[in-house]
């Protein structure tokens, strides 16, 4: 059963049923007179993860919601509007579960139509339900702008292209929902959040719905910087580099491109998955083009021109930098195997970005992934470039919001944030 969190402020109830003392499934409703609107509509990875594996798979929906691992249908029931902050699953959920009379506002229409609707829609298992019903009323966020439900969609950095935080301006109280965010962008692709509020004319707020992913993680997660400088002397010292990314992070792909052009290389796409990203590409750096190329093995029609791997690539390592992402890799080199063609790549290197969300599926097991990448001689490292700011940089964004209270989401160190918060409150 699902724990509901609630807290209200004059006539403005919050209640987050996802999200709460756990990474990821937010879900968080706010309830001001006669208005009900959601910010996210997450899966619950930690339950999921619990309930099913193997071949154990979730019947469906009404069962999903049995054992919590997505919102009830209380949550949605007479919402006016779905606010997607990002399109990684534990925030986006499953669409397909809204009730028809719910506005599902998302980041980018055109970004989930080319990405999750392509990827899962005709999947015959659970993941079948991630895109929205034919008769959804799915609209765009407005951008910088207070929308007919007072809900103004900031743009911030994440390893999710586009993102949003979002900002409500209540009857009695104003609510600012983080979603997930960089506070220290990859590039000019998104905006510091500073100086979006700044824009925005936003100084304080009454409640921050705030998340702490990173407080206490596993491994400590490199900057923007580090990242650029890490992937710069690996350019420097290895012949082919393969960087494993989120399909989602333009900024990363971005940034793998900025690099490879410093660094006198070309670009190659390695993955079907990260084709979408093109027409973004052409439009932020129509430059690169030149520098731009598609895997001929993913045998995938794109605007773009086609270089061979085994021909070209694996032939002239050290001219490339080959994006992927880890199921798109695998597919190659099991087409490579039945080819009967096993190139060595000693003196290459593929770099593992750590998966966001960490609790998402696994569609990749990564003992077989490492047997694969072994197989070509490869190196294999692991880098953990997080989507989300840092701990040492909480104080900094209660700084930029001044909220009067704080409700800590998307972590597993509630207490500690409540009790940093209230250190810097007492100053």
């Amino acid at each position: 059963m699902t724990q509901v969190l609630e807290r209200k402020y004059g006539k403005v109830k919050i209640k987050a049923y996802g999200g709460v003392d756990e990474v990821g499934g937010n879900c968080i409703v706010i309830e001001d007179e006669d208005r009900k609107i959601v910010f996210d509509n997450g899966i619950r990875f930690s339950v999921l993860r619990r309930f099913y594996g193997g071949r154990i798979e979730p019947l469906g929906l009404l069962e999903l919601r049995a054992v919590g691992a997505i919102p009830p249908s209380e949550a949605l029931k007479e919402a006016s509007a779905l606010y997607i902050s990002h399109l990684h699953l534990d925030h986006t959920g499953l669409l397909s579960s809204t009730p028809p009379e719910v506005s599902i506002k998302v980041p980018s229409t055109r970004t989930l139509e080319k990405t999750l609707a392509s990827w899962y829609g005709k999947s015959v298992s659970w993941l079948a339900y991630i895109p929205p019903d034919y008769a959804a009323k799915v609209d765009e966020v407005e951008l910088n702008k207070e929308d007919e439900n007072k809900v103004t969609a900031i743009p911030v950095s994440h390893s999710c292209f586009p993102a949003y935080s979002f900002l409500y301006t209540g009857s009695e109280a104003t609510i600012f929902y983080s979603g997930d965010l960089r506070l220290e962008p990859l590039t000019t692709l998104s905006p510091r959040l500073d100086e979006a509020l700044s824009d925005l004319g936003v100084d304080r707020v009454d409640v921050a719905l705030l998340e702490g992913t990173n407080f206490n993680a596993e491994y400590t997660p490199i900057t923007a910087p580090m990242f650029r400088d890490y992937l710069s002397l690996l350019l420097r010292q290895y012949d082919l580099v393969s960087i494993s990314i989120d399909p989602l992070d333009l900024e990363a792909l971005i940034t793998l491109l900025d690099l490879s052009l410093l660094m006198g290389r070309n670009l190659v796409m390695g993955s079907d998955r990260l084709l979408w990203a093109i027409e973004e590409i052409e439009r932020v750096r129509p430059e690169a083009r030149n520098n731009l190329y598609v895997a001929e093995e993913l045998e995938t029609p794109t605007p773009l021109p086609h270089i061979s791997l085994l021909q070209e690539v694996f032939k002239n390592p050290e001219n490339y930098l080959l994006a992927i992402e880890p199921t798109g890799l695998l597919h190659i080199f099991r087409k490579l195997k039945i080819w009967g063609a096993t190139p060595t790549l000693t003196g290459s290197v593929v770099v593992l970005l750590d998966p966001e969300p960490r609790e998402s599926t696994k569609e990749v097991e990564e003992g077989a992934l490492k047997t694969w990448l072994k197989s070509f001689a490869m190196q294999t490292l692991r880098v953990r470039l997080s989507g989300h700011y840092l701990p040492y940089q909480f104080n900094n964004l209660i700084e930029m919001l001044k909220p009067k209270d704080i409700i800590p989401l998307h972590t597993e160190e509630t207490e500690l944030m409540i009790k940093l918060f209230r250190k810097g409150f007492s100053k």
